[in-house]
């Protein structure tokens, strides 16, 4: 299946990055914003905007940047939503999930630049559920191992 060209956004839509880490670490939030403006950059988008939510966890969907980017999807002023990977968005699978079907049924583009999810050339009413399942088992799985790398450091 042959990708199609990615379309202008209008002059009035920005491109949102979004950045979120659950312990506060200006570095992290720092090399995030770094990874995906040049990500960006590199795609050719020019209007951009950075949300970032620094010290608050992902299992809370009620964070003060996150609030800002819907405000700013409400309105029409953002076009697609970058992040590094899904758990930026939230830990919890099923709100997720529900969160980006909800920006992508207002026309906004979703892409998590580590998962390999670009929907900005596709059409964003198609549902991303098998895509999102089997990018979270990879997640779960991740998690688990490094959750074991942990217990066996602190032995």
């Amino acid at each position: 299946m042959s990708k199609s060209k990615r379309v202008e956004l209008p002059q009035n839509r920005r491109v949102a990055i979004y950045l979120r880490v659950a312990r506060e670490d200006d570095d992290a939030i720092t090399m995030q914003k770094s990874v995906l403006q040049d990500y960006a950059e590199k795609q050719g988008y020019m209007n951009i905007s950075v949300y970032a939510d620094n010290g608050v966890s992902g299992i809370n969907f009620n964070r003060p940047a996150l609030a800002q980017l819907e405000a700013d999807i409400q309105t029409g002023t953002i076009g697609t939503v970058i992040v590094q990977n899904l758990s930026r968005i939230g830990r919890d699978y099923i709100k997720t999930e529900d969160w980006i079907t909800g920006i992508r049924q207002k026309g906004v583009s979703f892409i998590s630049v580590s998962d390999g999810i670009d929907d900005s050339t596709f059409d964003n009413t198609r549902p991303l559920t098998r895509e999102f399942y089997g990018l979270y088992k990879e997640y779960l799985a991740a998690e688990r191992r490094k959750k074991r790398r942990v217990m066996r450091r602190s032995g």
